[in-house]
């Protein structure tokens, strides 16, 4: 079983949600943890500072990870702190609801840069720094599965991002092991503004779009995450993790 103790991990967009749940789980198990945003400063200290409080080791940085510069400067200032890496989680991610015939430039860039070009430019420059051994999880979505209604670019560069975890532990075998997980809704931004916009309470949305009749907490994915990390046989699979969503649409 593959110990997280001591591993340096890089967790992408963990200033909230399900990133700083996946930050916060993982210095449970004793990794020392990189945590980053975009340009939330803030919510990146108030990251570091829960992982210290548990006794943990972390240290934040800000960066764009959607641009090459910003995967670049995120991986100068991890080797700066702790002078290795072991593992990439490319959770950060953007998901703006517009029907596809109203998708204009700007949405579609913000999607093309945030939710697949990070993933494809830190996996790129972390790979080439990483110990034999190293692991990345690509945080997708059930959208990049199933259409949602008006994600469509979203669930578009979720499903290349499926893809490419396919891709990347082809290549990357046997340094490093490459997977994903696709959750469904989550209890984060998101999740709760999809059912707002309906104009439907949480619990009437979860009633109608999932079998448990419950929304994700962005701690069930952070645990999941921890479990595929330990187990060293998993590479190239796409975990979903859904609440019965996927399931419930087959039904309805």
């Amino acid at each position: 079983m593959y110990s997280l103790k001591d591993k340096v991990v890089v967790v992408t967009g963990s200033g909230r949600g399900i990133g700083r749940a996946i930050a916060l789980r993982l210095a449970q198990e004793g990794s020392k943890i990189v945590v980053n945003a975009k340009k939330r400063a803030e919510e990146v200290n108030e990251t570091v500072e829960m992982v210290k409080k548990i006794g943990g080791d972390a240290v934040g940085v800000l960066a764009d990870v959607g641009t090459k510069e910003g995967c670049e400067t995120l991986l100068k200032s991890t080797l700066d702190k702790f002078g290795v890496v072991d593992i990439l989680v490319n959770n950060a991610g953007l998901g703006l609801f517009s029907l596809f015939m109203n998708a204009d430039d700007k949405l579609i860039e913000k999607h093309i840069s945030v939710d697949f070009k990070s993933v494809v430019y830190c996996s790129q420059a972390f790979a080439r720094e990483m110990r034999e051994g190293g692991e990345i999880v690509n945080i997708a979505s059930i959208a990049g599965v199933l259409p949602a209604y008006g994600l469509s670019m979203y669930g578009a560069m979720k499903g290349a991002v499926i893809s490419l975890t396919k891709y990347m532990a082809l290549e990357l075998a046997p340094k490093i092991r490459v997977n994903a997980i696709a959750p469904g809704w989550v209890k984060t931004k998101l999740g709760e503004s999809m059912y707002k916009l309906l104009n439907m309470s949480e619990k009437e949305f979860v009633e109608k779009t999932t079998l448990m009749g419950k929304m994700l907490e962005p701690e069930d994915i952070a645990e999941f995450v921890t479990a595929i990390l330990k187990i060293e046989g998993l590479t190239g699979q796409v975990f979903v993790v859904d609440a019965g969503e996927s399931i419930k649409r087959g039904i309805a």
